[in-house]
């Protein structure tokens, strides 16, 4: 499986939730190269790419983590350090 630059966050997510055979098939199917492309992702569209429900639920976790780590670190990059 090659990573074109910029896509290994999207590989090292559904690796660790064990779909990572669908990395072509998201990527190059459903478009999807940053976080923010899952917005416009259904379950339809993954169940079209034979995705089946229980990992469409691993993988709805795991976006939602990613989302929830990027969030902390950006609410952390605004506080003013005290130098």
């Amino acid at each position: 499986m090659q990573c074109e630059e910029g896509t290994e966050w999207l590989l090292e997510l559904l690796t660790d939730v064990q779909l990572q055979q669908y990395f072509l098939r998201i990527r190059d199917e459903l478009n999807v190269t940053r976080l923010s492309h899952f917005d416009y992702v259904k379950n339809e569209d993954l169940e079209k790419i034979g995705m089946g429900r229980p990992g469409q639920r691993r993988l709805w976790e795991a976006v939602k983590r990613r989302r929830a780590l990027y969030k902390r670190k950006s609410w952390m990059s605004k506080i003013p350090f005290p130098w």
